[in-house]
């Protein structure tokens, strides 16, 4: 029971939160267009100040577990790699696609991660989230907007084609955020010194990236819709298959198999994190800012994150039995 209670405990205020947005837009407190700024906000402000925020928290450099961190960057890529296998040979459209390739890859890291690896591991789970965070943020947004290049219809390897794809990569607000958060890492002590002498610097960024749950939430349950959601029975039921059940038997039972020489003591409570969660509310935002379909991407977000309860309780409960938490 206690098992279960944390895990409700964890999720039901992402949940709630969600709800409180869907009334708001039943009752016309709000209306789409406020939705629609709202994602913006989130996408070019408050996410990226989040990314860059969580970055900077790593002062450590000597903390890097290396083969764990390898290996999820591995993992990572060849979940990725699978998922595009799997939905290149598919018959759904495009747009169902570039949402879908991202359930299995974007998790929730940094809302969901961040918090429940505290509550599973302490502060010990927390320093390790944030050091996984700061190689698997870089490689979940690279890899979230090539799934909104690989199959649009205009997509063109020329050289041309290829330049405006890069720059356009660099430049993207998630990506900026990314480097100047590196940049912070190769700064740290100058970094921290200046943090810790012009405070309102880090509080104000701090602010801003607080905002990103709640607004992100209240945006997804805002944009769903009970009679939508039958739209999208089967994307829904392949991202929970995939990000709830897959990703984690997949990476966890191979995770065991190779702890001969990949020493995951201590690391369980993050990979769980990582690995466990359900797709990143981030996704609603990325999607929409990559128009993309916003709609199927809020439907999945609040279906796994749902299922999540379930789905961590079992994991919880499975490595508690076993000895590792």
């Amino acid at each position: 029971m206690d098992h279960f209670l944390f895990a409700l405990n964890a999720l039901m205020p992402l949940l709630l939160i969600a709800v409180v947005g869907y009334f708001m837009r039943k009752s016309n407190m709000i209306n789409g267009n406020f939705v629609s700024g709202l994602n913006k906000i989130i996408f070019y402000v408050s996410l990226p100040v989040l990314i860059f925020v969580t970055l900077s928290q790593v002062d450590d450099l000597g903390a890097f577990n290396w083969p764990v961190i390898i290996y999820s960057v591995i993992m990572l890529t060849v979940i990725s790699l699978i998922g595009f296998i799997y939905l290149h040979f598919s018959t759904m459209n495009t747009k169902t696609k570039e949402v879908l390739l991202q359930a299995f890859f974007r998790g929730n890291f940094v809302i969901i991660g961040v918090p429940l690896a505290l509550r599973l591991g302490g502060q010990e789970a927390l320093n390790i989230v944030i050091l996984l965070n700061a190689f698997l943020i870089p490689i979940t947004n690279v890899f979230s907007i090539l799934s909104f290049k690989i199959w649009r219809p205009d997509h063109k390897m020329s050289f041309s084609a290829f330049k405006r794809f890069v720059v356009g990569t660099l430049l993207n607000p998630l990506m900026i955020a990314i480097f100047l958060g590196v940049l912070t890492l190769i700064f740290s002590r100058q970094y921290h010194a200046f943090a810790q002498t012009i405070t309102f610097v880090p509080e104000t960024l701090q602010l801003i990236a607080s905002t990103v749950t709640p607004m992100a939430l209240i945006a997804v349950g805002a944009q769903f819709q009970m009679k939508q959601a039958r739209l999208f029975v089967k994307p829904i039921v392949i991202a929970l298959l995939g990000r709830m059940v897959l990703v984690p038997a997949f990476v966890f039972v191979l995770a065991l198999t190779v702890f001969s020489f990949v020493d995951f003591t201590g690391t369980w409570p993050a990979m769980i994190a990582i690995f466990a969660s359900p797709i990143g509310i981030s996704t609603v935002a990325i999607t929409k800012g990559l128009q993309g379909d916003d709609e199927l991407a809020s439907h999945l977000v609040l279906f796994t994150t749902a299922f999540a309860v379930i789905s961590i309780f079992i994991l919880v409960v499975i490595f508690r039995g076993a000895g590792l938490l």
